[in-house]
Formats: C-alpha cells, structure tokens, sequence
C-alpha cells in the first residue's frame, strides 16, 4: 500500500527571511489596498463570505484577476480565503469599512493618493537635500492640492479622524482641560478632538480655528455632536494670525507639519494672541531614542519630510522653538494610554 507523502506548508525560511520579504512586497501590499479601497471590496463582503464570481459581479473586475488579488491579500492577513475559495473579512479589513469607527479607508486613500506617491519617488533626493519633493513634483503644496478638490478634502479629514481620532478620548482625560474655561483649537481640522474635550470638561466651552475650507467641514461635524451652544468655528490663517481672548491655545499634530521657521511663526502668532497667563498646549509625539510608541508614527515623520517639510521633534526642540517665540516651556505631560504628550508652554 502507497504512504501518501505531504508536502510542507512552510518554505523551509526562517521567520527573519520571510519577513524581509514580506517587507520588499509592501508596496505592492499597498497598490493591491488602494484597489480593493476603492472598489470598496470591505463593504461588499460586510460580515458575510462571497467568491470571486459575486465580487467580480459587483466590482467589474474580471473573477480571474479578482481571486489572485484577493489570495495574495489573505496571505497578509487582510482578507481571509475560505475552504471554499470565498472570501470574508477579517479584524484587519473590517478598518477599511466605510462605517468602522475608526476607519483606515482614507488613509489609504490619501497615502495612495499619485501626487503623494511621486513625492516619495524623489526619496533619495529628499534625504539628500532636506527639501520635501511634493510641491516641486505636482506644482502645488499639499494642503493646496487637497484643498482645491472638495472630496479629497474630506478625505483628509477622515484621513486624520482615522488616524487620530482614537487618542481623542485619551487627550480630553489625560490633561486637566477644565482649568481653562475658554479653548481655542488652532488648525483643529473638524474638531473631532475638541469635541471630546468638551464631552469630557463641561464646564468648558471652545473654537476651531482653520481655514476656509476645513471651517466648513468643522461646522457640519460639531454640529452634530450636540454642542452647539458651547462651540465656534472661526475662519483664519495661523501664519498670519490667531484670534486673541481664550485661555489657553490647543494646537495638536499641526507643528510637525512643518520646519522649525514655519513652526516658530505660527508660535509667535500663539504668542501674540495669548494673554498674559495663557497658555498653549502642543499636543503631539514628542520623540525619545530607543522609546517604542505601538503606532506607524515613525513612518508618519518620513511622511512630513517628504510631503511636507515638518519632522517630529524631541523635548529639546519644542523647548526651543518655544524659546525662539518668546515662550517659555512649562513643562511635558505624557497622555496616560496615548503616543501623544502634552507640552505646555507660557509667554516667556
């Protein structure tokens, strides 16, 4: 009687070489995603399994073609491939569903985005140089070229919301908010984060402070959370100036948006508005060697190089980017549960 031989499920590698392939495959990982985000394959599979054949039906992508893109995701873990040949959802996809709570869609959207990506071709003349490649490639700056188009505005929006949204709750608790009874949120993007503040610190009432365009999208969102009586949004340009009269000025993941110069005048403009016993409170990674922080911010700094110019920054440089805008740094708070601390700074 013939012994049936099995073959081996593992490629004999060890788990360092496969996960340096895995690695060397990321951006077609990335380019197979942006597919599958867009044709909102994570919606149509909901908490069910379908095959190729339904998917392709509802996509216009031949089944053929479909099934191979789906199998080599399921090997990611993005999607799970059934017995069957069909295809469900899994942990990892369902934060590409458009009504996950947080959802990773727009990220996906916008690091996809072809005017982001030809930025990050010019990677080594980036690291070369220091200068970020994207307004030089595309003609435009970042927040020009998404301001311009209504639906990638919202997308980043989203983008952000996804991104961050999580911490917003751990930020309202994290810091004793309350002590300031009026807060001004400078670049506060839709407000998702000042509304947990107020959530959390009744006695607290707040603004927006953004452009035209994100203002609007504020308007809409805080709206709807029920706080309508204790919010403003108004319109404005931190390089110009910041409207004057709150107790302290909230500004959170907008610094490393930029070079020092550019960070320094957008403090200075703080400075200018704030009282005499104000404060302002950056709220963003402030960076340690060698200190792990369980998120992809690490990434997220190579994004600000290439993108946009601005980096993540240790204490000592918030401490003298403060100093330069005639600020003096109070003091770090790290956000309990949070990647984010708070860094409080008073008029020097």
């Amino acid at each position: 009687m013939a012994t049936r031989t099995t073959r081996p499920t593992s490629s004999g590698q060890p788990a360092p070489y496969m996960r340096l392939a895995e690695l060397l495959m990321g951006s077609r990982i990335t380019m197979g995603l942006r597919v599958v985000v867009n044709q909102a394959v994570a919606d149509l599979l909901g908490d069910a399994s379908k095959s190729a054949e339904e998917l392709a039906s509802q996509t216009g992508i031949p089944a053929s073609s479909l099934r191979r893109l789906m199998r080599a995701l399921s090997y990611v873990g993005v999607f799970k491939e059934e017995n069957d040949g069909r295809f469900s959802n899994t942990e990892v996809s369902a934060y590409l569903r458009s009504d996950a709570d947080p959802s990773l869609r727009e990220m996906s959207l916008f690091l996809n985005d072809d005017a982001v990506l030809r930025g990050w071709q010019q990677l080594d003349r980036v690291l070369m140089t220091g200068t970020p490649a994207f307004a030089e490639v595309n003609g435009q700056t970042v927040f020009q070229y998404f301001a311009a188009n209504a639906e990638r505005s919202e997308n980043m929006a989203r983008y952000m919301k996804g991104m961050y949204g999580p911490e917003g709750p751990r930020i309202a608790a994290g810091f004793p908010f309350g002590q300031f009874p009026r807060l001004i949120d400078v670049g506060g993007g839709a407000g998702n984060i000042l509304a947990d503040i107020l959530r959390a610190h009744v006695g607290v009432t707040g603004a927006v402070f953004d452009l035209p365009h994100t203002a609007d999208v504020a308007r809409k969102f805080l709206a709807d959370q029920n706080l309508a009586d204790r919010f403003e949004v108004i319109t404005g340009d931190f390089f110009e100036e910041v409207t004057p009269g709150y107790d302290a000025y909230f500004i959170k993941s907008v610094l490393h948006d930029w070079d020092d110069e550019q960070s320094v005048q957008i403090l200075d403009n703080i400075q200018r508005a704030m009282g005499e016993h104000g404060r302002v409170l950056i709220t963003e990674i402030v960076l340690e060697p060698g200190k792990p922080i369980g998120h992809p911010h690490r990434f997220i700094d190579m994004e600000m190089m290439v993108s946009l110019g601005g980096k993540e920054r240790s204490a000592e440089e918030f401490n003298d980017l403060l100093r330069r805008a005639n600020m003096r740094m109070e003091r770090v708070h790290p956000v309990e549960g949070s990647f984010f601390s708070i860094v409080e700074g008073s008029r020097g």
